[in-house]
């Protein structure tokens, strides 16, 4: 068998019966495709969600009281899509 590039990538769902076979704790593939977004291993191919086999430790190292502080500050600094459709309809009834 000749090896791809897709080798070496499993689904979120993979990822998560691994785990919870091996561990005995349950996770779900939308929560391993959450951290996976989160921290920047998830891949996207067309509608299909995959995450390297290298990345699986990543994604069980445990996230700190600073790192999630500070998604929560980049996030409340960005204005919500109200607040940008509010300020797009001021802007066009300006013009």
């Amino acid at each position: 068998m000749v090896p791809t590039i897709l080798d070496g990538l499993l689904t979120p769902e993979e990822i998560a019966r691994r785990i919870t076979t091996s561990s005995g704790v349950h996770v779900t593939a939308r929560t391993v495709w959450e951290k996976a977004r989160r921290i920047g291993v998830g891949k996207k191919i067309g509608r299909a969600t995959l995450v390297a086999v290298e990345d699986i430790p990543l994604l069980l190292k445990e996230e700190t009281k600073a790192e999630k502080r500070e998604r929560l500050i980049k996030k409340s600094n960005r204005p919500d899509a109200l607040t940008m459709l509010r300020q797009a309809r001021k802007k066009r009834a300006r013009a």
